[in-house]
């Protein structure tokens, strides 16, 4: 058998072995019946975590990973953007700078406000203070050891207390959004209904039906220009757009609600959205057509059949117009609003291939690092009032780790590294030498 077909095992289940899916999510629960990616009221408490809790989160992480990565396309490039070496750098420096980020966050606001900060998406939209970042902070910053050790740049046994404080600050987070039970997606069916009823109904009357085939075509172009923006705003990721749900309706459909963020101010590019919020929210209501349904952990929609924009029966779209714009000042915005922002968009898009051809691609990388490493940790850093303590503490000056690990993953080897971290386990080596 060759290596492709060997390979290929381990694409179409976890370890050759275990599926995506809910059937996934059961095969690894009952291979570990109480995984440490559930929390409890009281597990969440403790600072110390045993090795046997540590591992059981790596196991199951490991797995949700693989299910992400193999089984789900999440996002192309455009091609000028070498988003592999950006990204696998981001790793190395998240788990250099991330530990003490989090430390200095609960600092400030214990556990407590950790566990507020976990019910933020529960109360707010257009809010990056939300079910992706909390899944991720403390993922990112695991990926990067992964990568240490699989550059042999890192013994997989130290450090034990920045793994096990990267663990606990995402579950307290996690606890906030869900409370007792799974604190992943995948865990609960691959749904993501985190908006509390008095948030979400006010958002569901608002929506208004199509009045024809050309506000429906309308409409499917905002979406998709917004989208389009948002992504290459965010470094050709899908860091700047989100879902969740499916919100049952009493027809017997379902609501998305989305989110585009479209001005993000805390990048040097960031001039690219001047003249539109800061982020966009769609809700989109669906017909109750055959449709099957999942959403992953970082809030992107798979659906059977493919287009399922065809069953969109009724929209409203609303603006946060900065980042600090309270919820009781969130408004909807209208036809003539949407046209201007597609303008822009575009004009935007243009702009920022402009740019990107004209940087070179150490710089490239370099924004990629930073934009990556923010993303995961300033908007709940920035919530907690910590984020310029944490930028003067280093967070933004590259670590030693990814000094060292730059020549080599952005001198062809990213790929060759990130594949076995994704899909074969090799992101969570064990915390113990299984020959020990």
């Amino acid at each position: 058998m060759s290596e492709a077909d060997d390979f290929m095992k381990f694409v179409e289940k976890y370890m050759a072995e275990v599926p995506g899916g809910p059937a996934g999510d059961q095969e690894m629960r009952r291979r570990d019946p109480s995984p440490f990616v559930d929390t409890t009221a009281e597990d969440i408490r403790p600072d110390k975590l045993t090795d046997e809790q540590i591992q059981s989160w790596f196991d199951y992480m490991s797995w949700n990973l693989w299910e992400l990565i193999a089984t789900r396309s999440t996002e192309g490039e455009s091609g000028l953007i070498p988003r592999q070496e950006y990204e696998t750098l981001s790793f190395v420096q998240q788990w250099s700078v991330n530990p003490d980020a989090m430390r200095l966050i609960t600092d400030k606001v214990g556990v407590d406000g950790l566990i507020e900060l976990g019910r933020v998406p529960r109360r707010e939209i257009g809010t990056k203070v939300n079910h992706i970042r909390n899944y991720a902070s403390a993922l990112m910053a695991m990926l990067g050891r992964g990568v240490c050790v699989s550059l042999e740049q890192l013994d997989p046994t130290v450090r034990r207390d920045d793994i096990q404080d990267c663990i606990q600050f995402a579950r307290r987070t996690w606890h906030g959004t869900w409370g007792d039970g799974p604190g992943l997606a995948s865990g609960r069916g691959f749904a993501l209904p985190v908006l509390e009823d008095d948030v979400l109904q006010p958002l569901l009357e608002a929506a208004k039906p199509f009045e024809d085939d050309e506000e429906r075509k309308f409409f499917r172009r905002f979406n998709g220009t917004t989208e389009l923006f948002g992504f290459l705003m965010h470094y050709d990721t899908r860091l700047g757009m989100g879902d969740t749900g499916p919100y049952p309706l009493p027809d017997g459909g379902f609501a998305l609600v989305r989110d585009h963020f479209l001005y993000e101010t805390g990048f040097e590019w960031s001039h690219i959205g001047e003249g539109m919020p800061y982020a966009l929210t769609e809700v989109l209501c669906f017909r109750p057509d055959p449709i099957d349904i999942k959403i992953n952990d970082i809030g992107t929609t798979f659906t059977k059949p493919q287009d399922y924009l065809k069953s969109l029966d009724r929209v409203a779209v609303f603006a946060r117009d900065t980042i600090d714009t309270p919820m009781s000042e969130i408004r909807q915005v209208g036809h003539d609003e949407m046209k201007r922002i597609i303008d822009t968009c575009q004009a935007g898009v243009l702009k920022m291939y402009k740019i990107l051809a004209t940087l070179s691609r150490d710089e490239k990388i370099r924004n990629g690092v930073r934009m990556y490493s923010h993303e995961f940790m300033r908007p709940l850093a920035y919530r907690a009032g910590a984020w310029n303590d944490i930028l003067a503490n280093g967070f933004d000056d590259l670590s030693e780790a990814t000094e060292r690990a730059w020549p080599i993953l952005t001198g062809g080897r990213a790929a060759e590294i990130l594949a076995p971290v994704f899909l074969m386990g090799k992101g969570f080596p064990p915390l113990r030498n299984p020959s020990a």
